[in-house]
């Protein structure tokens, strides 16, 4: 019979990660756009605005793909700690049931 091993934490933890990385994501021509103003150079600062907005589309792409990894990861996390707490609930109540 073969054990299966399986971190919760860190699936927990990439769950959690993928949701920051959506954010981000999300967040992004905001954040473009307070980096272009702090170049300190209108050319400059229009390249840059320029260069991060022209990704809105594929950034949105990716951000839907980053999504679904996101809630697949987080159903599997979810279920396995479900799992983990009915089997050590079922092992707790066989343990009871044999002391009586």
């Amino acid at each position: 019979m073969s054990d299966l091993v399986l971190k919760l934490d860190e699936l927990v933890q990439l769950r959690d990660d993928l949701d920051a990385v959506v954010r981000e994501f999300q967040n992004a021509d905001d954040f473009s756009d307070s980096v272009a103003e702090a170049t300190g150079h209108d050319d400059l600062h229009s390249h840059v605005r320029d260069f991060a907005h022209k990704w809105n589309e594929k950034r949105k792409e990716m951000t839907e793909n980053v999504k679904n990894v996101q809630q697949v990861i987080a159903a599997v996390a979810d279920n396995f700690v479900k799992v983990d707490g009915d089997l050590a609930k079922a092992l707790d109540e066989k343990k009871g049931a044999d002391h009586k």
